[in-house]
């Protein structure tokens, strides 16, 4: 499941590649719509919680450290962000049911936001990279 999950996160930084500060912002016309900066906020601050929650074990709650939200910043967290639940992932000695359950969770985030980060882009006639499996 970490080799499939890591794969998903180099997709993300594919993405963060090509992004813009005019495209985090951009909106289509539908109810209750996330722009690109909401979701990739939501998936920094779920891979930073779950990194948290697969060190203690246990679900810690949400949290997500990002303070500032420019393309340069996102392509900046999404690489560290990913980087640190690999990390800890390897870290965990004694590996739990709960350890798969919660890595099970944040690979589920991240295709529902990659499922809708689709509908978005193309919504906005531009082109999603290559690695973007499901568009």
């Amino acid at each position: 499941m970490l080799e499939n999950l890591k794969t998903r996160f180099a997709a993300y930084d594919d993405l963060a590649i090509g992004l813009s500060d005019s495209a985090l912002d951009a909106r289509i016309d539908v109810p209750k719509h996330k722009s690109l900066k909401e979701h990739l906020w939501c998936v920094v601050g779920a891979r930073e919680s779950h990194a948290d929650a697969l060190e203690a074990g246990v679900w810690q709650g949400f949290n997500c450290s990002m303070t500032a939200y420019s393309a340069d910043d996102f392509r900046t967290a999404l690489t560290s962000s990913a980087d640190r639940v690999v990390q800890v992932a390897h870290t965990i000695q004694d590996w739990t049911d709960e350890h798969d359950r919660l890595l099970a969770t944040i690979c589920e985030h991240e295709v529902m936001h990659e499922g809708q980060i689709i509908r978005h882009v193309y919504a906005m006639n531009e082109t999603l990279p290559a690695s973007w499996k499901w568009a």
